[in-house]
């Protein structure tokens, strides 16, 4: 089953937790693995907290983004395979609670190329 959580709410983490955000949470010691390959483009990103996308328009790019991906890259490809394998799984990102967020739109998207793959809790 797949979750989504903030690093700061380890509370709500279940399974391996995984970092899917661009940045590592100053203060932090890592207790995760990295899937570069979900992080959103940067450029996205900062024209999001520019104020120049609203998150709809962001999650819509977002998607598009691991779409694409999806076509070339090889280790995505590969995780997704396995993902149905792993158990219980955590993705991590900065934003707490019910703040809109990347990790629930990557979560979602897994789910839609993962058909087994089952959603838990999304926070």
């Amino acid at each position: 089953m797949l979750y989504t959580a903030s690093y700061y709410d380890p509370q709500d983490w279940v399974g391996q937790p995984f970092r899917v955000s661009r940045a590592h949470p100053r203060g932090r010691k890592t207790q995760w693995e990295t899937l570069s390959f979900l992080y959103p483009p940067l450029e996205l990103l900062r024209a999001y907290r520019d104020g120049q996308l609203d998150f709809e328009t962001l999650s819509r790019e977002y998607r598009r983004n691991l779409d694409e991906k999806l076509l070339v890259d090889y280790r995505l490809r590969k995780w997704l395979e396995q993902l149905p394998k792993l158990g219980d799984a955590t993705l991590l990102c900065f934003e707490r609670g019910n703040d809109p967020c990347h990790r629930r739109v990557a979560a979602e998207w897994l789910r839609e190329h993962v058909p087994e793959l089952e959603l838990g809790e999304l926070k």
